[in-house]
């Protein structure tokens, strides 16, 4: 039997490291793309007891011909991009890195496939700031997209030109419309690594936590059930774009809470601050999930309290 090659672009994010061991763990041959070995930029293969078995690449500046050789070099079954700069926040600080670290590289890989007739199947991780605020709280694979972010610009920019690609030159693309999804490995950036680490360290510091709006409403998923979304989707014998979620939304306000009353924090220790606050800020969106469940028979195991108690007690499953 051919052994199945999978080459990974953003390998030591939250979900290349979940992906990676989700495929080692079906028996493919796992490439990953990283612009740095640091041993701070690869620690989420470290926690996963994976980086010996992974192929690491490094790959600083991600030039098209660079990226050809690669692709023509492992000849992988599948691509997975994943990479890209992922911060609402820092897409407004720097809107043209958030362009071109979600487009120019996947770009590149497509007219690869394009040129040389390869039937390579890819996927791109899209994203729920996609659809901004729309009019619709429960947002599907026909909802209009409204980016309010840069991000969310550039993410839906990546979403047109897998499309563009699979409908005009029949390229093996499919996207994954990802809403929220934490865990352990996921950056304290984020507002959910900022709650947790702010929990953890309450004791020793009891401060006040600043934030911004806790008022905004999200779905919320687990990590690890995404990525498996991710790869059932690359893997099906169709190529087609899917909304990934849990169906349900939850404001932040909640999360805080189920934080703090398993580490007996007072809710008072919380103040919204207004400079915290962004002007362009999604309030309440939630994934429609009827696609994904019906054509792919996938569905996230955990609600919101559930993933606040695995974050606390650092659950990496």
């Amino acid at each position: 039997m051919k052994i199945k090659k999978a080459l990974i672009f953003g390998v030591s994010g939250q979900d290349g490291a979940y992906l990676s061991k989700l495929l080692l763990e079906k028996n493919y041959k796992v490439f990953g793309v990283t612009r740095s070995k640091t041993n701070k930029n690869i620690l989420n293969l470290e926690k996963l007891k994976i980086k010996r078995k992974i192929n690491i690449i490094l790959l600083k500046n991600l030039k098209k011909k660079k990226i050809n050789e690669l692709i023509k070099r492992i000849s992988p079954t599948e691509i997975y991009y994943l990479a890209g700069q992922s911060s609402v926040g820092l897409s407004f600080k720097n809107p043209i890195e958030a362009y071109k670290s979600n487009n120019l590289c996947l770009f590149y890989v497509l007219e690869y496939c394009r040129i040389f007739k390869k039937k390579i199947k890819i996927y791109n991780s899209a994203s729920s700031e996609c659809f901004g605020n729309n009019k619709k709280i429960y947002c599907n694979e026909k909802t209009p997209f409204n980016p309010i972010s840069p991000y969310g610009r550039a993410k839906s920019f990546s979403f047109w030109l897998m499309k563009y690609y699979r409908d005009n030159f029949k390229i093996n693309a499919s996207n994954g419309i990802l809403f929220n999804h934490e865990s352990p490995l996921r950056k304290k950036e984020f507002v959910t690594g900022k709650i947790t680490s702010y929990a953890f360290n309450y004791k020793k510091n009891k401060k006040k936590l600043f934030l911004g709006n806790t008022n905004i409403s999200r779905d919320w998923g687990w990590a690890y059930d995404y990525v498996k979304a991710i790869y059932l989707i690359n893997s099906n014998k169709n190529n087609d774009d899917y909304v990934i979620g849990s169906g349900k939304h939850n404001s932040l306000k909640n999360f805080i809470k189920f934080v703090f009353t398993k580490k007996k924090i007072p809710l008072k220790m919380i103040r919204e601050v207004g400079e915290l606050k962004r002007k362009n800020e999604i309030k309440k969106i939630c994934a429609d999930v009827k696609k994904i469940k019906k054509d792919l028979n996938w569905k996230t195991m955990y609600n919101l309290e559930d993933i606040a108690h695995k974050l606390v007690n650092k659950d990496l499953y």
